[in-house]
């Protein structure tokens, strides 16, 4: 059983968040991804997604994977987090390849790491449900055969535009093993799997590094080899700093949720998140829902501001 010691944050904040980009502004009022946007005027998504991770584990533990043309926002929004503990991404290359890259330097650092990915551009009004179910999720790991738990939100509506784990036929209790995915369904079939006890995909996972490690070996090896050559060719973690950009020229686009996770459904299993005002801001639309909830709708994130540019 892993021991407090060895749990790892892998914290995503390497994404462009294009499709709200005309909508999300820094400190300084000028367009930037949403995970570094002052949303509610008190800090930054990514402040609260450190907030959220350092409930979970010290910073000396907390590893995020940032985008290097992101550099203005995030060299100084990490201040508290250990300079070499983030991980410079040269190019978007996927998610997968934007998870598999940390994954291997807590590998390197801790063989018997437990790790929760957590993504940056999320908000939730309970933080304490949300933690209370990562905690759950992290001892449901050590103490039990399920390897990587996905976390699932428990819907309060049929909600548009989100990806949808549906637990096996038969779960009496949770976690339980993951039947499938739908991907965006429409609004009946969302209405129908709502009724079956189907769950929000939160994109929050916990896992041992091995386990993690374990899917892409068996379902992505096209993006596993090189980066397992890559590492192995090195005793040390600088491969990290350097030779990356050529590196990552010449490795496959691949996408985490449909390239791992829908190949490896066998594999996984979903824990659920009681509901806590979670949203993702994906769109226009949830993102001015979320500034109107919390009474902070300016008309800079105005949707007739610039919504129809966005993608």
């Amino acid at each position: 059983m892993a021991t407090r010691d060895h749990i790892w944050v892998l914290v995503l904040a390497a994404g462009e968040g294009q499709r709200v980009r005309q909508l999300t502004h820094d400190r300084r009022g000028q367009p930037a991804p949403k995970q570094y946007s002052l949303i509610d005027g008190q800090g930054t998504l990514l402040d609260f997604a450190l907030g959220r991770a350092m409930r979970i584990a010290p910073p000396e533990r907390i590893v995020p994977i940032v985008a290097a043309q992101h550099r203005q926002w995030w060299e100084t929004a990490l201040d508290t987090i250990p300079s070499h503990n983030v991980i410079v991404q040269p190019e978007n290359r996927g998610t997968a390849a934007g998870i598999l890259l940390p994954l291997l330097w807590i590998r390197h650092h801790d063989e018997v790491a437990t790790v929760v990915v957590l993504p940056s551009d999320h908000v939730v009004d309970s933080e304490e449900t949300l933690i209370n179910s990562i905690d759950d999720a992290v001892r449901a790991v050590d103490q039990s055969n399920a390897p990587v738990i996905l976390l699932g939100v428990e819907p309060t509506d049929v909600e548009d535009g989100y990806g949808w784990i549906v637990p096996c036929l038969h779960c009496d209790r949770f976690p339980c093993h993951v039947e499938f995915f739908r991907e965006k369904p429409k609004a009946d079939e969302a209405d129908s799997l709502m009724r079956r006890g189907a769950l929000l995909n939160s994109f929050i996972m916990v896992g041992g590094v091995q386990d993690f490690l374990g899917l892409y070996r068996q379902v992505l090896p096209q993006l596993w080899r090189p980066f397992e050559q890559l590492v192995t060719r090195q005793v040390d973690s600088s491969w990290v700093d350097s030779g990356l950009a050529d590196f990552y020229h010449s490795i496959p686009c691949c996408d985490f949720s449909k390239d791992v996770l829908e190949s490896a459904v066998d594999e996984l299993w979903v824990s659920p998140v009681p509901p806590c005002g979670w949203s993702d801001l994906g769109t226009p639309e949830r993102l001015e829902a979320h500034l109107r909830h919390r009474g902070t709708l300016d008309q800079k994130y105005s949707m007739a501001e610039g919504a129809a540019g966005c993608i």
